[in-house]
Parts: structure tokens; C-alpha cells; sequence
């Protein structure tokens, strides 16, 4: 037998300390969840057992012994996360992962739904600021900072209700490595609140930066301790993560949402999340509740990428995981479905603002919608999927018509001459016609005008320079006449009206003519006549 001396025992016991530090250094970076039900830390212990095996292999032989067992080991840890994955397949769970998303199929009329934007006071629940416009508003917003350079806005700009109105909401976060270690001592100052409803017709498209007495100190941008998600390992190290995005309470204190993804399939497959963790921003402290137990304040407790995902498995397997990728019988594809498999091959002007979702407001929560279309019948919806944002609860809505990007392209037409793009449309409801609600901007990126398209018939399309006037032109196309007394005025100013900011638009049919009357901010009021 051969005599091993101390010195070949260290020198074998080396590749396992190399080993070591190499996953520590991975684990620290990467912050895998320290469980076995998350597929990347077993294949991370499976990268372990190889690197052990490519050092520990040559050390074994410079000491004449044999190192064949090392791949041995290898393989069989490889054998067994390859089985643990396959178990996880949704291909072999496809109907338990249409169960997951909590889908009512609802009876209410789109009236029931939402209020009938043809009453002026209906339009403060209407979110108009697309994502875009938010994040652009909110750049500015940041130039005016002092040491403006060390921060940039986060792009997660949710829909959230505040004080009674609704804002786009993003936090501000460091620009980097080296900009965190400069401003880390002063922390993040604040957030962005940008205004989404309109005021007199038009939206103000006005943001506010708000500055806190307490800094925010945990972000997704920070490094090292301060990291958000490395603060929420150290808190929990065995949980998997969802998203993390932004909430403010009542009284303006700003929080991290982040969902508890949990297997429920095989080991890893069909992942749900049925608790979540409020972090404050400002201390670190955090709290898991269940999704029964979230805060009345909270407006987001499930993230977009999460609804989308069992919204999709609910519609494509159904029938099974084979129906939906073969035969393809009764699947429908949702809206943002469509944005994600788009390519930059496809029409770039015709998709250029899809985004396959928006944020709307309806029965006084937020939600999200998507459209719904039949895998074989791209070019139409055969509803509307709203996803409540707090609950996870989705309702489904039979409004048949044209499905959004055509939407989009038949507004877009009316204004070509100013090359406007139109956002992705919100769903309305104008006296009883399901509708899509858009805003034009033009090349810097600000609204210029307001759209309605006619779910329908999408050739049914409008536009104007306010949204009361656009619904009072819709409202005439689809053959309505508006019943509102003749402004009684000493003086009446006959268009063209002059620059300024309308607040209230009187349509009415006299002898064969519509007579439209702008009342303004000043209290001026011009009148257009029209010809029936």
C-alpha cells in the first residue's frame, strides 16, 4: 500500500478549498435561492461538482491515486438535476398550469365595467400616460436635482392610486458602480409621481419629484449590501424571487413589493405566488404577507411579467399541453403574447408602440388589460382580459373586434400628415360602444392629440385636439345627437378658436348643422358650426 504524507493530503484537499471560494464568489454574485426547488442552485452544485473534478482530478494522479470516481459523482449529479427537470416540464403539467390563474368569465356589460366616458366627470379614472411619456417626464424631472448625475429613474413606472388620484409611479436609483459609491453616503433622495389623469380635457403631463425627509437606502441599483435583492437573500435565503417593483402608502413612505414564486408542479415546474415580502425602502425592514393579507394601500401586489405568464398558460393549455403547440383547438393568445413574439422583422411602423398591455381603471382598482385572440386569427380580439393587480383575480369580457396595433394604425392615418404615433389603446366604454381611447404624440415624445377608434369597426376613428372634443366628434359619427342646452353667454366668439386650454365642449344640432361650443379656462366661449 502506498504511504500518503501530510503534504499530499493538503495538497489533496486544495481543489476542495479552490472549489469552495469559486462558488462562494458565484453564490454572492449571482444569489442563487439555497433550496433544492430552484433549478439554477442545482445546477449550480452541478458547475460545482465539475470545476471540483477538472482540479481535483490532476491533483489525484500527481499523488498516484485514481480520480475516475470524481465523474462518477459528476454524472450522477448531472443524472439526477436532467430528472428533476424533466418532472418539471409543463409539457407533463400543462392542465394544472391553466388552473393557475383565477379566470371569471364575466356576464356585466362593458357599462358595468366602466363608466361612460361620454360623462365628463368618468374621465379622473381614466389613466391616459403610457409608459413612454411617464419615462420621459420623469428624466426631465431628475435634471433639475442637485448631483443630478449620480441618479437615473428607474423605467418600473406602475399605475398606482394616490390620495385619491392615479400617477405613474418610479423610484430614483444610482447610475452605476462608480455613481453609487459617491452618492451611497447620501442614499437615493426620492421618487417620480407623474399625473395620468386628465384635467379640463387634456392631460398636464407634468411630474413631480419628491424629495424625502429619510433617503432610500435598498434599491435594485445599489451594490453590495445595499442591493435589494441581495438584502432580501440575506433575509431569505431559501425563497425564489419574482419581480420587485415600487409602492408608496398613504403617507408617501416608499416600499418594495416582491412576489414568493413557489413550485408547484415537479420540483420546479408551474411556479405560483400566493405570498409576497414588503420591504421599506428606506430601513430594509421586511415582512411577508399573504396575497389575503396585503395592505388596502397596496396596488400591486403581482407583477405584469407573473399575470401575463398564467394568463397565457389559462388560454393556450386548456386542452392540454399538445392541443396548444398542435392541433390548436379553442387556444387564444393574449395582446402581449403578440409584443413579446414580435420580431424586428415585422412591421416596425405598425408595432412600434405595441406593448401588448396598459394600465387601466376599473370598479376603482387598477388592473391590467390585454386583448384576447385566437391563435389562428391574429388580426381580431375575441375579448378583453383585465388582471386585477392586488387580487391576481381576471375577468374576461366579450368584446369582439379589432384586435389593438390595427387600432393603432387606423388613427395614426388620420394625422399622417404629422407623423403622430398613437399609444397602445385603453379600453372605454362610450354611451355603451366598447372603444379604444389613445393619445398622439408627435416626434418629441409629448401628447399632441387625442384618438378614439371604435373596437367594431376600427374605420370608425377620430381624433381631435382635446378628449372632449374627440368624444363629442365619436359621439356624432356613431350617429348620436348630444343633448345639452345652448350655452347661454352675453357674447359668443365664432371659431377659429385661439390658444388656450378647453375645458368643456357643448355639442348641438340646429337646422342640419352641429354647432360645437368650446368653453375655455378664461370662461370664453367660441362656437364652430358644422354642416350635417
Amino acid at each position: 500500500m502506498k504511504k500518503i504524507y501530510m503534504s499530499e493530503v493538503l495538497l489533496a484537499l486544495l481543489p476542495i478549498a479552490i472549489t469552495a471560494v469559486i462558488m462562494l464568489i458565484v453564490g454572492y454574485l449571482a444569489l442563487p435561492a439555497l433550496t433544492l426547488r430552484s433549478a439554477f442552485f442545482v445546477w449550480l452544485i452541478v458547475f460545482a461538482c465539475i470545476i471540483a473534478a477538472l482540479i481535483y482530478i490532476p491533483v489525484l494522479q500527481s499523488i498516484e491515486l485514481d480520480g475516475w470516481w470524481m465523474w462518477i459523482v459528476v454524472a450522477a449529479v448531472f443524472l439526477a438535476a436532467l430528472i428533476m427537470s424533466v418532472c418539471s416540464w409543463t409539457c407533463f403539467h400543462a392542465v394544472q398550469a391553466s388552473e393557475v390563474a383565477d379566470v371569471t368569465v364575466s356576464e356585466s356589460s362593458i357599462d358595468e365595467v366602466f363608466p361612460d366616458l361620454a360623462q365628463v366627470e368618468s374621465m379622473k379614472n381614466l389613466a391616459l400616460i403610457d409608459l413612454d411619456t411617464a419615462k420621459m417626464l420623469g428624466d426631465k424631472k431628475v435634471a433639475g436635482l442637485k448631483n443630478a448625475s449620480w441618479y437615473e429613474v428607474d423605467k418600473e413606472y406602475n399605475l398606482i392610486e394616490y390620495h385619491g388620484k392615479y400617477y405613474r409611479l418610479s423610484f430614483l436609483d444610482y447610475g452605476g458602480l462608480f455613481k453609487f459609491n459617491k452618492a451611497k453616503s447620501e442614499g437615493i433622495p426620492g421618487y417620480v409621481l407623474v399625473e395620468c389623469t386628465p384635467e379640463g380635457g387634456t392631460v398636464s403631463q407634468s411630474a413631480t419629484l419628491v424629495e424625502l425627509d429619510k433617503p432610500i437606502r435598498y434599491s435594485k441599483g445599489a451594490f453590495w449590501s445595499h442591493d435589494l435583492r441581495r438584502h432580501l437573500r440575506s433575509q431569505y435565503p431559501s425563497y425564489v424571487f419574482d419581480t420587485s417593483f415600487p409602492e408608496i402608502d398613504d403617507n408617501g413612505v416608499p416600499y418594495y413589493v416582491t412576489g414568493v414564486l413557489r413550485p408547484t408542479c415537479g420540483v420546479w415546474g408551474v411556479k405560483t405566488v400566493e405570498s409576497f415580502i414588503l420591504t421599506n425602502a428606506q430601513t430594509g425592514e421586511s415582512v411577508e404577507y399573504t396575497v389575503d393579507q396585503a395592505p388596502e394601500w397596496i396596488d400591486h401586489v403581482f407583477s405584469l411579467s407573473y399575470l401575463t405568464t398564467i394568463a397565457e398558460w389559462h388560454y393556450a393549455y386548456r386542452d392540454g399541453w399538445w392541443n396548444a403547440h398542435f392541433g390548436k383547438t379553442g387556444v387564444w393568445h393574449t395582446s402581449y403574447y403578440y409584443r413579446s413574439t414580435r420580431s424586428s422583422s415585422d412591421d416596425d411602423e405598425k408595432v412600434a408602440n405595441f406593448y401588448g398591455y396598459s394600465s387601466v381603471v376599473a370598479d376603482g382598482d387598477v388592473r391590467f388589460y390585454t386583448g384576447l385572440t385566437a391563435a389562428n386569427a391574429a388580426e381580431s380580439n375575441l375579448g378583453w382580459l383585465l388582471m386585477d393587480t392586488s387580487t391576481g383575480k381576471m375577468s374576461e369580457y366579450a368584446v369582439v373586434g379589432a384586435e389593438e396595433s390595427s387600432a393603432q394604425a387606423a388613427v395614426e392615418q388620420l394625422v399622417s400628415a404629422y407623423r403622430y404615433q398613437a399609444t397602445f389603446p385603453l379600453p372605454a366604454n362610450i354611451a355603451g360602444e366598447p372603444s379604444y381611447i389613445m393619445c398622439l404624440k408627435g416626434a418629441a415624445g409629448l401628447v399632441q392629440a387625442y384618438a378614439i377608434c371604435n373596437v367594431e369597426n376600427y374605420s370608425l376613428a377620430v381624433q381631435a385636439e382635446t378628449l372632449p372634443e374627440a368624444i363629442n366628434f365619436y359621439l356624432v359619427k356613431l350617429g348620436y345627437t348630444v343633448e345639452t342646452e345652448t350655452p347661454t353667454r352675453d357674447e359668443v366668439v365664432e371659431g377659429p378658436i385661439e390658444n388656450g386650454n378647453v375645458v368643456n365642449v357643448y355639442t348641438v344640432e340646429v337646422n342640419g348643422t352641429i354647432q360645437y361650443y368650446y368653453e375655455m379656462a378664461d370662461g370664453s366661449l367660441y362656437v364652430v358650426v358644422k354642416v350635417k
